[in-house]
């Protein structure tokens, strides 16, 4: 995976005077963009970024060191710079002025500002008119959840600890509990006394510190362990099932689980509905999971649908996850890159940047 240039966070944005129409690639046929709401998707040229529509034609001239996926109509740019945001005419509508940048979730995206060799990044929250509902000062914070809060990393005397701030910007750090993870389902888990348990978005505790170990809940499911059990329990932390094995969370209705080192998935009965066989396998999203083939098969990366047939072929060293019905897909080999759809169908192919 260090073949490649992936800038997670992308870049930063110059927004250059692109025109009105662009082109498919290598034919000068022009393309008008008279769709605004049509899907347009990120692709990489020549070391250079733009925009191509489903169809593979380009939208918006590669001319970008980075652009990232559209997301409340917004998308992240970078000239290599600093980071900024355009709609999908090519119109700057954030200027670029951070040093780091994150997709827009729910109305907000997270911004950060300072230098980062000398470690005084500082992160804040913009929403989708660029303005500063919370100036960085955060040390790290994730994206807002649909329950409108945000985990956060933050200084306390000489800890450092985990909090919560809402579309508000208003703060919360637990004085008797340690924040584990961030909201889902309205729950996240929190850690009191060694115990896990869970509290709501009034930050009261639902489901008191019980389990030896337990998950983020998933579609209404979480994993609990107490007691050398191992459990299903639901959002107010009655046991639905015993299983045998830890599982992740639900999504699609089927969670991952681990035996004998290969993973598979479960349903919510606890039923095994896909044996394992994976070397590793990430949450279903809109009816796909990536899974990766055993090292002695290759190890290579491909998608199952829910019944845990192949609709991909594994033949990719790296995937990302189809949350927006289009991923890129790389390979190591011959140095390339691959914009699938959710039937596998290559839209666009590329050659991607190395160090």
């Amino acid at each position: 995976m260090g073949k490649r240039v992936l800038k997670t966070f992308c870049l930063l944005i110059i927004i250059l005077a692109l025109g009105a129409c662009s082109q498919k690639p290598g034919t000068g046929e022009a393309v008008l963009p008279q769709d605004f709401d049509e899907i347009i998707l990120p692709f990489e040229a020549d070391g250079k970024w733009g925009y191509i529509n489903t169809k593979g034609e380009t939208v918006i001239e590669p001319a970008y060191a980075y652009a990232g996926y559209f997301s409340d109509g917004l998308a992240i740019v970078s000239d290599g710079g600093l980071y900024g945001y355009i709609n999908n005419r090519n119109q700057t509508v954030i200027p670029p002025k951070y040093t780091g940048a994150g997709e827009f979730a729910n109305g907000y995206a997270v911004v950060c500002t300072g230098d980062w060799q000398s470690g005084t990044v500082l992160w804040g929250f913009i929403d989708i008119t660029g303005k500063e509902v919370v100036t960085p000062q955060f040390l790290y914070m994730e994206g807002f959840t649909p329950e409108g809060r945000a985990l956060i990393w933050l200084q306390r005397g000489d800890e450092v600890v985990n909090g919560f701030v809402n579309t508000r910007g208003e703060v919360f750090i637990p004085d008797n509990y340690e924040i584990c993870s961030g909201f889902s389902d309205g729950l996240a888990l929190i850690r009191q006394n060694g115990l896990f348990g869970y509290i709501n978005t009034d930050y009261d505790i639902a489901i008191p510190p019980q389990y030896e170990f337990a998950g983020d809940f998933g579609e209404g499911v979480a994993y609990g362990e107490k007691d050398g059990s191992k459990y299903m329990i639901d959002r107010s932390g009655g046991i639905l099932a015993t299983v045998d094995y830890a599982f992740g969370s639900f999504s699609d209705g089927l969670a991952s689980f681990r035996k004998d080192n290969l993973y598979g998935y479960i349903n919510k009965e606890g039923e095994v509905v896909i044996e394992p066989r994976f070397a590793w396998a990430k949450d279903f999203c809109n009816g796909l999971a990536a899974v990766q083939t055993k090292m002695e098969a290759g190890g290579k990366w491909g998608f199952i649908n829910t019944s845990g047939q192949i609709v991909i072929d594994a033949v990719y060293d790296e995937v990302e996850n189809f949350s927006k019905d289009y991923i890129r897909a790389y390979r190591y080999d011959n140095l390339k890159y691959y914009i699938l759809d959710k039937t596998g169908r290559m839209i666009y192919s590329g050659q991607y940047g190395i160090e």
